[in-house]
């Protein structure tokens, strides 16, 4: 996790939201980006980058299910839904993101069935290095005009995590 915060600050010395992201597979870290282009793409999100960059790989799903997607910011819901379609085993996270974040979005759905169990919710852990997440998102804040982005970085530093409601449709663990 805390290269995810290493490759977030890269993005934050280039003037982008401070988010990174790698996957991991058996301790091995196999793909990892960071924040770099949402100037000129809303879509090009880090957690995205890291999945596309492995699949080009043809992994198995047993592989798949294995590998681990580390952000440091709670995925919106076009990363969670590329995650589970990737396969995904689990998905590690800092800090919350309420103005998108899918954990909360997704918190009533139910996924996969006999038809397609393959499709189903990854195991989410959040709020690992929270703090540390958050300390970038207030030196983004700091060091960019108003805009969007901005007003983005100020509900991530808005968010009470301890009041957010219960996840019961699937696990969501913190760890320290």
């Amino acid at each position: 996790m805390r290269l995810t915060l290493e490759l977030a600050e890269r993005g934050l010395m280039g003037g982008e939201l401070p988010i990174g992201a790698i996957v991991v597979m058996k301790s091995d870290v196999i793909a990892e980006a960071y924040c770099s282009d949402k100037q000129r793409s809303m879509l090009a999100h880090p957690e995205l980058l890291v999945l596309s960059t492995v699949d080009r790989k043809h992994p198995t799903l047993h592989e798949r299910r294995q590998m681990t997607l580390y952000t440091n910011l709670e995925p919106c819901l076009m990363c969670l839904g590329a995650a589970m379609s990737f396969c995904a085993g689990q998905i590690v996270y800092g800090a919350d993101s309420p103005a998108d974040g899918a954990a909360t979005k997704l918190s009533q759905v139910s996924f996969g069935d006999a038809t397609y169990p393959e499709y189903k919710m990854p195991t989410i852990v959040s709020g690992v290095l929270k703090d540390e997440s958050r300390v970038l998102f207030q030196a983004f804040i700091e060091k960019s005009t108003d805009g969007l982005l901005v007003n983005f970085a100020r509900g991530v530093l808005r968010a009470d995590s301890d009041n957010r409601n219960t996840i019961d449709s699937f696990s969501r663990r913190s760890k320290p």
